[in-house]
């Protein structure tokens, strides 16, 4: 499994595996860096194969060379400040520096591109039931751009359906179009301090369990209680915001033609 960048203090180790996870196993990759960074490939052998390392006009050309993001290129840059941090407290103040980039990339409300800020009375009633969000998502499906159609689909009174629509419209969460309604800015997120955000989980968890009693191979739910190390347990727990941002990453320029629900829980008991 490809892993993040956070999940490195050694940017020599990030790059190898980053190539290793490319076409053909990265069949020709090291040669297209130095090309990029304008670099012999003895020196670019020298920096990810041995005690060398990249300056900082480098790393810069290295950054865009991977098209990373702002803050991924400041992270790979202040791993290369500390690892080339001339004395022991100069390069303990920079892990510091490392560990809050880590810590802080844990939190998907830092990974995530919120579109639109509500008040937290208009929170309130969005998150108050998963009715809101469903509607939301279904309105961008062609066949489920009216109340009726939406009513029919969640089996719902159509007058409750109505208000819901009316909610949404007037916080923008919802756009109406040549009569026809339709999804308004792409996401909503409740951070991991909102007191709105357990109701949240149970509002679309309390859906799972419904749906668990339907026999529908379109539908996947696994319980897979384990016991293992703490460093994989670790590793894991790291992994899990960037699978979520990688599926984000798919989910949002792609067609609306089906809704669906991801539940994930990841928790020590």
């Amino acid at each position: 499994m490809k892993k993040s960048i956070y999940e490195f203090q050694d940017y020599k180790l990030f790059i190898n595996h980053w190539v290793s996870h490319q076409p053909k196993n990265g069949h020709g990759e090291y040669r297209r860096i130095s090309e990029h960074l304008q670099v012999s490939t003895t020196m670019v052998s020298q920096v990810f194969k041995g005690e060398k390392h990249l300056s900082p006009e480098m790393g810069a050309e290295l950054c865009d060379y991977l098209n990373l993001s702002e803050e991924e290129s400041e992270y790979l840059l202040l791993i290369l400040d500390y690892q080339k941090a001339g004395s022991y407290k100069l390069q303990q103040r920079l892990k510091k520096q490392l560990v809050k980039r880590q810590e802080r990339a844990q939190k998907l409300e830092n990974r995530i591109k919120k579109d639109l800020d509500l008040s937290e009375e208009n929170k309130a009633v969005f998150y108050s039931s998963w009715i809101y969000s469903g509607v939301r998502l279904l309105s961008d499906i062609a066949e489920c751009n009216n109340s009726l159609e939406i009513a029919k689909r969640l089996h719902l009174e159509k007058n409750l359906v109505e208000k819901v629509i009316d909610f949404l419209v007037d916080h923008k969460l919802c756009i109406k179009q040549s009569g026809r309604l339709k999804m308004g800015p792409t996401s909503t997120h409740l951070g991991t301090s909102s007191l709105l955000l357990s109701k949240h989980h149970q509002n679309w968890r309390l859906q799972g369990f419904n749906k668990m009693i339907l026999n529908d191979d379109s539908n996947l739910f696994f319980t897979g209680p384990m016991v293992l190390s703490q460093e994989v347990a670790d590793e894991i727990r790291r992994q899990l915001p960037e699978i979520i941002q990688q599926i984000l990453a798919k989910v949002h320029p792609s067609k609306s033609e089906v809704v669906r629900c991801l539940n994930l829980d990841w928790y020590e008991y």
